[in-house]
């Protein structure tokens, strides 16, 4: 499918990737048990895959490239159906590489289907529309596959109390035979053991920052290690188990026994029958041009 074609499909639905999910709430706010939800693509047609693939190859580069020339460089060229050469190339292959790898033979399959799922993430928190609290800080997914650091990261505006709070997220995508339960379990493993660490880094990070960010931010350690309730746990899996299963999450309050307010425990399931075809064709969207 051509990038034009994928987008003006992308645009039809608002250009969200969300627009192509099926989203429901498995599980409402309540003490000590994860509020979850479950976003499935199942049966996707050849053009709305292509579509998700697109959305995702955009927001991923748009992201690399800062702001610089390389976004509109790689997306005028990938929209014209044009090879890009010279110094445009070798700029665009910069940005590509660290990752994607470049063509023919790129790199780690399951690196991409890694990264893929974990912009698929989130795409998903940006898009959710939640009246009760509005994300003023959300991590984009890394610029290389290796990097340390918290695999998701975001601090919420409360509607009604104004105060901000913050959920640490474990992504991980699920891929093989196994249960998705034993791969949210070693999610759950992968935060408890590494979460101190993930927010020291993200004190330095963000603990600068004007108001109430910068206030919030300087006891992220702290307020984990108390469970405080402006503190929070996320754990997302990207799934190629189709059907998925109807139950999940359901032992996250025994790993984190400390956060039992409603709310404080969150999952995502995002179930994608195509997952590797998309990652492969959002890598494919990247190399169109060159």
């Amino acid at each position: 499918m051509t990038a034009a074609v994928a987008e003006a499909n992308a645009a039809v639905h608002n250009g969200k990737l969300t627009s192509f999910l099926t989203i429901t709430q498995k599980a409402p706010p309540r003490s000590q048990m994860c509020t979850w939800h479950l976003s499935t693509a199942v049966g996707l047609s050849p053009l709305d895959r292509a579509s998700v693939a697109w959305i995702v190859a955009a927001a991923a580069m748009k992201y690399r490239g800062g702001n610089s020339i390389v976004y509109s460089t790689w997306r005028d060229a990938a929209l014209a159906g044009v090879r890009l050469t010279g110094t445009d190339r070798k700029v665009v292959m910069a940005f590509v590489d660290s990752v994607f790898g470049l063509p023919p033979t790129g790199k780690s399959e399951e690196h991409l289907v890694g990264h893929v799922a974990e912009w698929m993430w989130y795409l998903h928190a940006c898009e959710s529309v939640d009246p009760a609290r509005t994300p003023v800080v959300l991590e984009p997914p890394k610029f290389n596959v290796t990097e340390p650091g918290a695999d998701g990261f975001i601090v919420f505006r409360e509607t009604v109390t104004n105060e901000h709070h913050y959920r640490l997220w474990e992504l991980k995508k699920h891929t093989a035979a196994g249960s998705v339960s034993s791969t949210v379990s070693t999610a759950y493993n992968q935060l408890s053991t590494n979460a101190m660490r993930y927010l020291a880094q993200q004190v330095s990070i963000y603990s600068t920052s004007e108001g109430a960010v910068g206030e919030l931010c300087s006891k992220l350690v702290e307020f984990w290690l108390e469970s405080h309730e402006r503190a929070g746990v996320g754990i997302g899996v990207t799934s190629t188990t189709i059907p998925p299963p109807n139950t999940c999450f359901t032992t996250m309050g025994k790993h984190f026994p400390g956060f039992d307010k409603p709310g404080q425990l969150e999952g995502l399931l995002v179930a994608v029958e195509d997952l590797l075809e998309i990652a492969k064709d959002v890598r494919g969207y990247l190399w169109i041009v060159l």
